[in-house]
């Protein structure tokens, strides 16, 4: 499958996800993202420039949707305890992650 048909679909099914909660959320933590580390806390995001206050977390069948100020919104899917793809919604932008040791 194409990678923008797999990037459009993910879209699709983190567009219609059910509000979850990021407590228990597997993508906490350092990852490896090609072009910077990105750090998740189950209050923030940071993709190197400093933190990101999460206002809002939807969660459906492992795949998330984070949304930050000024409708910003990032994409996490297949997630799993050593790697996940990341996607900009604003950009279309898809990165390929592994997890950092601690």
């Amino acid at each position: 499958m194409r990678l923008d048909v797999i990037a459009a679909t993910a879209v699709i099914s983190l567009a219609t996800a059910a509000p979850g909660f990021a407590d228990d959320a597997p993508y906490i933590g350092r990852w490896d993202c090609g072009v910077a580390t990105f750090s998740f806390t189950t209050e923030s995001y940071d993709s190197g420039e400093g933190p990101m206050p999460i206002r809002k977390v939807e969660k459906e069948d492992g795949n998330y949707i984070l949304s930050f100020d000024d409708n910003y919104q990032i994409g996490l899917s297949s997630v799993t305890p050593t790697s996940m793809q990341w996607l900009s919604m604003a950009s279309g932008d898809m990165f390929d992650c592994k997890r950092l040791k601690p």
